[in-house]
């Protein structure tokens, strides 16, 4: 019988959130192997199953790595009682955390990365546009039930769905916040949890480590509005000299403007309050009332 080369970790969230860093930082380890791909999205297909033989794959030379990475952000999008800002009827799906469970085993690690919900949907909000479904007079406040622009902040229900499938010790949550300030120190933390060795991850300063997929963006704060930095003319020079950018549409981007961010406010005030609960470590890095300019 051949080497087992499912993955047994796995970076489910949240988009936008630094899952790249993270995972990137990780394949660092000579014994976590991660494919050249990022986002398999394995899971968050319909008919999964009928993929098994080219998601494996991915994976074909891994066997004698301790760990096999899967970094899809898109997993942390499970599905909610609460449909208010999901776009109904939804393809019926199967559950993810049961599928990852299904297939990969109960001893899976879960990895979770989140950032301030109404942030992260800004971001969640420039991503829809560079992947060429937004036009210039789209709103966030407008568009709470697309792409999971909204329903993808709702972290306690998402997390809750994976710890009803995994034991409390397979999944650990961290916060871009504070990870981003001391990347070095929370790696160890994820090391130790692997019963991995910190000390033998190697950063290959040589080479231009892969970039969040918004990361060449510049957006400007004026004191009113969020918007890119030379409007089209950005978007041509990324459209340009980068093929992941090829999807947007040439034309002036969208804003964000103060409504946004008020609404995103007021739709997020009670899931703030339930994860300074859960996570006590989220009551000096979320405020209830973020503003453009923390952006």
């Amino acid at each position: 019988m051949g080497l087992d080369v499912r993955p047994n970790l796995i970076i489910a969230g949240a988009q936008k959130a630094g899952t790249t860093t993270l995972a990137t930082r990780l394949a660092a380890h000579p014994h976590i192997f991660m494919p050249p791909e990022k986002e398999l999205n394995f899971f968050s297909k319909n008919q999964w199953y009928m993929e098994i033989d080219t998601y494996l794959r991915r994976y074909a030379n891994s066997g004698n790595y301790a760990y096999r990475l899967d970094a899809t952000p898109g997993y942390l999008w499970t599905e909610r009682e609460d449909n208010r800002f999901v776009q109904l009827p939804r393809p019926v799906k199967p559950a993810i955390p049961e599928s990852i469970k299904s297939f990969l085993g109960i001893e899976t690690k879960i990895l979770v990365i989140l950032r301030h919900p109404s942030l992260r949907a800004i971001s969640a909000f420039f991503h829809q546009f560079r992947m060429g479904r937004l036009k210039t007079d789209d709103r966030i406040r407008n568009l709470p039930k697309k792409f999971g622009i909204v329903d993808i902040g709702f972290y306690s229900d998402h997390i809750e769905n994976y710890r009803r499938v995994f034991s409390q010790d397979q999944v650990r949550v961290f916060f871009l916040e504070r990870y981003g300030k001391d990347k070095p120190y929370f790696d160890r933390q994820i090391f130790d949890w692997l019963g991995l060795d910190a000390d033998l991850a190697v950063h290959d300063t040589s080479k231009k480590s892969k970039e969040d997929s918004n990361a060449n963006f510049r957006i400007t704060y004026d004191g009113g509005l969020l918007a890119f930095q030379d409007g089209i003319e950005q978007v041509r020079r990324l459209k340009a000299s980068d093929g992941r950018y090829r999807k947007m549409l040439e034309i002036e981007p969208p804003v964000v403007e103060p409504e946004d961010i008020e609404f995103l406010n007021k739709v997020y005030a009670g899931e703030i309050v339930r994860m300074h609960s859960l996570y006590p470590d989220t009551v000096d890095i979320w405020g209830t009332s973020p503003t453009l300019a923390d952006y």
